[in-house]
């Protein structure tokens, strides 16, 4: 059997090939005479023809199984077949025989003219693409779609007549669905691919937000919030990774980056919603916005799917063994308890901050709106800082240091009795929060080596049961014994989380 491929294309990533096969074999650099690589119409990829007199560049890899030629010819999809051609390794200068995808006559119409060149295929993928915009406006939503209920809180509980204990619950609801959606999103993604999958279930959740505009009681709004909670979950699980597909050399600066526009949805919610609340205007108005918007980013996920390069398709068992792979390795957990500790530290300041200020300080919608809003202001400014500043490298340190700075903040903001210097306490919580959950799922990515898509949703997994959690129990002691008292959870988190933090650097310098 013939063990060699000569890719000419995006295959020469070795991040691609590793999405592909699970690893990357020895290879070296080479070409093919008498064939061109020709750019696909709309697609950042290439189609290999004859050419005579022309010359194809690419790598030569060695020692591929029949099981991953399989895999390969699943990736390349219908347009290629794999033919036999004499590859000439450039160190060698003698041909050896090999594999490569020629594309296949009956559509070579949709080839450009010119020469596709993996230096320019490099360097588009260095700056932000379409999908990149894509995943910011899905982002947002989504992040409209969790922000809008805490904002909306106390007048929803007083119009549909239920407690804060019971308004802790409706976030324990949609998070149990986010939780069911982020299980089955690999499955989707591995059989109709990521952006597919984003743009349907963004149009999932703006159908959600539909229902929850006409909710006439607490039960109907449970079901709307259901749907949120689908919805989003597919979009919490694989904006991420779709994000570390478009940039696999320097994930960390772009995944802040993206996630900074979660913050910007929570900060335009809250001020605008905090204000239309102030004006009278009804909740459910800002409700129905919010649905036409998620409607909106499903229908650019769907536009600029078809530019994004091809993505291995997975079976059931595939998704399976790489779930079972990383459930198995001991330092997940490590960085899943990371994750649950992060989502309860930014979910309490998220759920509760506007109520706070409305309920402690006599606040009107408005102020609350603003209490929130500051949080999320420092959380715009602290991502969008990262993913200026910080290198890949630095993620750990930045998670740790964070996280230190957040404890006499986290102590101060239940103590604090003017409005405005609790204004100021939640911005630099927002600031001291901000790398969270980007930052820990990509250095998770580096240190575990492990399914790419896969683990971010499994670490995702961790996140929504901490932000549900904090939700929960704030409510249930908000009840008991006020809501200040409630915000004592957070300094708690953040100690737990620093000594993780800690704990995991020790398991790295074991032998």
């Amino acid at each position: 059997m013939m063990d060699r491929l000569f890719a000419y294309g995006i295959l020469q990533d070795p991040s691609v090939f590793l999405s592909v096969i699970g690893r990357v074999p020895e290879s070296a650099p080479a070409f093919v005479r008498d064939y061109s690589a020709r750019p696909v119409a709309g697609a950042t990829y290439p189609g290999l023809i004859p050419c005579p007199g022309a010359h194809a560049h690419g790598r030569i890899y060695f020692g591929l199984t029949e099981a991953e030629l399989k895999r390969l010819d699943a990736f390349e999809g219908e347009f290629y077949e794999r033919i036999p051609i004499s590859a000439i390794p450039r160190s060698e200068r003698t041909e050896a025989a090999a594999w490569a995808y020629c594309f296949r006559e009956g559509h070579r119409h949709r080839l450009e003219s010119g020469e596709w060149t993996f230096e320019r295929y490099r360097q588009r993928q260095s700056g932000v693409q379409p999908l990149d915009w894509a995943a910011t406006a899905g982002l947002m939503v989504y992040a409209s779609s969790v922000t809008v209920t805490p904002v909306c809180l106390v007048i929803l509980a007083r119009e549909l007549a239920f407690s804060l204990t019971a308004a802790g619950s409706l976030e324990v609801a949609r998070s149990l669905l986010v939780m069911v959606a982020l299980i089955l999103s690999g499955f989707l993604a591995g059989r109709f691919g990521k952006a597919r999958s984003l743009g349907y279930s963004a149009l999932v959740l703006g159908f959600g937000m539909l229902v929850y505009t006409v909710a006439p009681a607490y039960g109907v709004v449970v079901i709307a919030l259901a749907l949120l909670g689908v919805g989003g979950g597919v979009l919490e699980a694989l904006i991420n990774p779709l994000v570390q597909d478009l940039h696999p050399h320097d994930s960390g600066r772009y995944l802040n980056m993206t996630n900074g526009f979660w913050s910007v949805g929570v900060l335009g919610t809250v001020l605008i919603t905090g204000d239309l609340l102030t004006r009278d205007v009804s909740w459910r108005y800002v409700v129905a916005g919010l649905g036409c918007l998620s409607a909106l980013s499903g229908i650019l996920f769907l536009a600029f799917n078809r530019r994004l390069h091809k993505s291995p398709r997975q079976s059931l068992r595939e998704v399976l063994a790489n779930k079972k792979e990383i459930l198995l390795t001991p330092r997940f957990w490590l960085f899943y308890w990371m994750m649950f500790l992060a989502g309860a530290v930014e979910g309490a300041y998220t759920f509760w901050s506007a109520s706070l200020i409305q309920l402690d300080y006599g606040g009107l919608p408005r102020a609350g709106g603003i209490g929130t809003a500051f949080f999320a202001g420092g959380m715009i400014a602290g991502r969008f800082a990262g993913a200026v500043w910080i290198p890949q490298q630095g993620l750990r340190r930045l998670v740790l240091l964070s996280a230190i700075a957040g404890l006499p903040v986290g102590f101060a903001i239940p103590l604090i009795g003017s409005l405005p210097l609790a204004y100021g306490a939640l911005f630099v919580a927002g600031l001291t929060v901000a790398c969270f959950w980007p930052s820990i799922q990509s250095y998770a990515v580096d240190r575990l080596g492990l399914e790419v898509t896969s683990l971010f949703i499994l670490l995702s997994c961790g996140g929504i049961p901490g932000f549900a959690f904090a939700s929960w129990i704030m409510g249930w002691i908000g009840d008991h014994a006020g809501l200040r008292v409630s915000f004592f959870l957070v300094p708690m988190m953040l100690a737990l989380l620093i000594a993780t933090v800690l704990c995991e650097r020790v398991r790295l310098r074991r032998p």
